[in-house]
């Protein structure tokens, strides 16, 4: 059985608030964006944030050519939709408006699960990438390191290209603790693959428990080659909960 939400906690609830330069302010001026739960009306807008602000900017993604691939592209669609039926989806706006700032695509990932995706992954370059983001967690099983049965992890981090540079990513990792608490849970990670999501994640605390160099996956197994990929290394972080 898959991990469902408590019942006991607000849904959709806000979890974090912060202030950040707003794009459309020539003078630079702070605004405040919240960061909340992604309710259903909003999936479709979630959906074309990851499409076109997330598919081919992310690394292992756009290696893969997953947009440009229909097989791939339908795959990917398919585990989205997926992961915001579960309502652990958290979203970002600027105060005022509707406009989808960022996302990131959260779940929660147990000891007992033993989830098979070969009927969901069937595409090369599919396959490719959940199997090297699989031996980062299988190879340092968080579950024994850290002494939990249960952990909040993520499958993407995506800001609006819009909004860029204005802290946006780090603002919307630090919703974890709040959220981790609130589900009683001790332990986040994710798999980070570039370095623009590595670097919030060291600042919101996030500590890396192994380090893959992209040109050394190919020691793991022939076929993970990653020749010219836009990334230098694949960090798996972890954020204990106090």
């Amino acid at each position: 059985m898959p991990w469902e939400r408590p019942a006991n906690v607000p849904f959709p609830n806000v979890w974090w608030t912060f202030e950040a330069p707003d794009p459309d302010r020539e003078d630079g001026a702070l605004v405040t964006y919240r960061v909340e739960d992604l309710t259903e009306d909003r999936f479709d807008d979630a959906i074309k944030l990851y499409t076109e602000h997330f598919l081919d900017d992310e690394p292992l993604c756009s290696y893969g050519r997953v947009r440009h691939i229909p097989a791939s592209y339908e795959e990917m669609l398919a585990f989205w939709h997926y992961l915001l039926s579960e309502k652990f989806t958290i979203v970002c706006y600027k105060e005022g408006s509707k406009e989808m700032v960022g996302a990131n695509l959260l779940s929660v990932k147990m000891a007992s699960d033993k989830h098979d995706l070969t009927d969901l992954i069937k595409s090369e370059s599919m396959q490719k990438l959940v199997a090297v983001n699989e031996y980062m967690t299988d190879t340092v099983n968080l579950f024994e390191r850290y002494g939990v049965d249960k952990y909040l992890t993520a499958y993407g981090l995506s800001v609006n290209s819009r909004y860029r540079g204005r802290g946006i990513a780090t603002e919307i990792l630090k919703a974890r603790r709040p959220i981790c608490r609130a589900f009683g849970l001790r332990l986040t990670s994710t798999n980070f693959t570039a370095i623009g999501s590595q670097i919030p994640a060291a600042k919101v605390g996030f500590k890396t428990d192994l380090e893959m160099q992209y040109d050394e996956f190919v020691k793991v197994n022939p076929t993970y080659t990653f020749d010219g990929i836009k990334s230098k290394s694949l960090k798996l972080m972890s954020l204990p909960i106090e």
